[in-house]
C-alpha cells in the first residue's frame, strides 16, 4: 500500500510494505542520555575529535559501492558544528547516499544557516526535543537551548525544509510525552521517535539513577494519549527500546525493539552499521578497517578485539585480503541459503541479549509476544527489576517481528524504489 500526502513539506509518500532498510560526533550539549558523553565530554578520547574530511568521504563512498546504503544519518555529536559539514551534505548527495542531519538545532538558529543546507542538498533535519521549555534546557545542559530549537524548527516550516524529531524519554520528560507530539503537529514533522532512555555506548557510569529513568510502565498513559494524537494527525510515530507489553494492542504497530528495526525506513542496515561503529572507522587518525559482511563471521568481527583495535589486514595485508575475501564469499553463499531476513533476525537477538543484556521476566513465558520482543534491558533491570512485565495472552503466540508494523503507515524515502513498489 502507498499512499502520496501533501503537507507543509511537499508530498509525502506514505507506504505500509515493509524491506530491509538501506540507511547507512563533539558536541556544543551535555546531554546526560546521550550514548557518546564521554568522548564528547574528554578531549583526550580517541573518538573526541572530529575525522577529516576526506575519511569521511571514504566512509560515505563504502556506505554506497560496498554496502549499497542509499541514505545516511550525520550525527556527531553535534553536526552542524563540523566544519565540512554542508561540503560533505553535498557530497553525500552527489554520490547517491542522502543525507540527513541528527542535530540539536542550537546553529541551525542563526540566521542563514538553513538556507546553506537547503542549497547544500541536505534531505531532512533529525531535530532532538527532548522537552518543553526550561525541561529541555535541564536535561540538554543548555540554557537558551530551547528558544535555539524552536527557531530553528520554525526556520524549517518556513523553507519547506522536511524534519523529523526526536524525543529520548528521561523521568523529567515524560510527563511532557503528548506536548511535544503537539509541537510535532505544529511544526509539520514528518515522524515522531521516542526513545527509552537506555545506554548503547558509553555514558558516564552511574548516570542512569532512579532519578533520571522512568519506569517502563510510566510511559504507557503518556505514550498512549501521544501515539493516537499523531495516529489522529497523520504522523509516523516510533516507540523504540521498549517492552512491547507496554503498549496497548492498537499502538503494537508503533513499537519497534530490536527485531523490528531492520524494517524501519528511517532506522540503520545493521550490516553497514556493525563496519562503521568499529574503532578504526570512528578515530580521528585511524585508517579505515577492512568491509565484511553480514553473515558468517561478522559477528566474531564485530565482538572481539577487532572491534578495538587493528586485526590481521594491518599486520599482513595479505592475510588480510585472504581472511575478508573467505568472509565475503561464505557470507554472501549463507544469505543465499538462508535469506537475508534470517541473518538480521539473528544479528538482533545478538544485539539484544549480548550487546545489550536485555532479561526476561518468568511471566515472559506465557506472553504472545516473547519471541519478536526483547524484554527488559539490562542496564534497566538492574535499576527497577523485571516485575513489571505483563503478558499478553489475547492471541496466539507471535513469531514475525513484521507482525504489527506491516500495520503501521510509514513516510518513504523518495529515493528508494524498493520501499515504495
Amino acid at each position: 500500500m502507498t499512499a502520496t500526502i501533501t503537507g507543509s513539506a511537499g508530498e509525502v509518500l506514505k507506504t505500509k510494505k515493509r524491506v530491509l532498510t538501506r540507511r547507512g560526533q563533539t558536541c556544543n550539549q551535555r546531554c546526560y542520555f546521550c550514548y557518546f558523553l564521554n568522548k564528547i565530554s574528554n578531549e583526550s578520547h580517541p573518538e573526541h575529535a572530529f575525522m577529516s574530511f576526506d575519511k569521511a568521504k571514504q566512509i560515505c563512498k563504502t556506505l554506497v559501492d560496498f554496502y549499497h546504503n542509499n541514505a545516511i544519518d550525520i550525527q556527531g555529536g553535534e553536526p552542524t558544528i563540523y566544519r565540512e559539514i554542508l561540503d560533505l551534505c553535498q557530497y553525500c548527495h552527489d554520490i547517491g547516499l542522502y543525507p540527513t542531519l541528527i542535530t540539536n538545532g542550537i546553529a541551525l538558529s542563526q540566521e542563514g544557516k538553513l538556507e546553506q543546507y537547503r542549497d547544500h542538498r541536505l534531505r531532512d533535519f533529525l531535530v532532538s526535543l527532548h522537552g518543553i521549555g526550561k525541561v529541555h534546557d535541564q536535561v540538554v545542559g543548555a540554557p537558551g537551548a530551547y528558544g535555539c530549537i524552536t527557531k530553528a524548527l520554525e526556520g524549517m516550516v518556513r523553507l519547506g525544509i522536511p524534519r523529523r524529531i526526536n524525543c529520548t524519554m528521561s523521568k523529567p520528560v515524560v510527563p511532557l510525552i503528548p506536548e511535544i507530539a503537539r509541537k510535532s503537529i505544529e511544526y509539520g514533522a514528518l515522524a515522531v521517535n521516542y526513545i527509552a532512555f537506555n545506554p548503547f555506548e558509553d555514558q558516564k557510569a552511574g548516570i542512569r539513577t532512579h532519578e533520571n529513568v522512568p519506569r517502563y510502565s510510566d510511559l504507557r498513559g503518556p505514550l498512549t494519549e501521544t501515539l493516537d494524537m499523531l495516529e489522529e494527525a497523520g504522523i509516523e510515530a516510533n516507540v523504540r527500546y521498549v517492552p512491547l507489553c507496554m503498549a496497548e494492542p492498537r499502538h503494537r504497530k508503533n513499537f519497534y525493539n530490536f527485531q523490528q528495526l531492520p524494517y524501519d525506513t528511517h532506522e540503520w542496515d545493521y550490516e553497514s552499521w556493525m563496519w562503521t561503529m568499529m574503532y578504526p572507522q570512528r578515530m580521528r587518525d585511524s585508517s579505515l578497517n577492512a568491509t565484511y559482511r553480514l553473515g558468517y563471521g561478522a559477528s566474531g568481527l564485530y565482538r572481539s578485539d577487532a572491534f578495538q583495535r587493528r586485526d590481521a589486514f594491518e599486520q599482513s595485508p595479505v592475510k588480510g585480503r585472504i581472511k575478508y575475501g573467505v568472509q565475503h564469499v561464505l557470507a554472501r553463499v549463507e544469505s543465499a541459503v538462508r535469506g537475508r531476513d534470517v541473518l538480521y533476525r539473528e544479528e538482533a537477538k545478538l544485539r539484544a541479549s549480548v550487546d545489550c543484556g536485555y532479561r526476561y521476566h518468568d511471566g515472559c513465558n506465557r506472553c504472545a509476544l516473547k519471541n519478536i520482543c526483547d524484554g527488559f534491558h539490562g542496564d534497566y533491570a538492574d535499576l527497577f527489576g523485571t516485575a513489571e512485565a505483563k503478558p499478553a495472552t489475547d492471541l496466539r503466540p507471535i513469531d514475525d517481528p513484521l507482525y504489527f508494523i506491516k500495520d503501521q503507515v510509514k513516510v518513504v524515502e523518495p529515493e528508494d524504489k524498493e520501499w515504495a513498489m
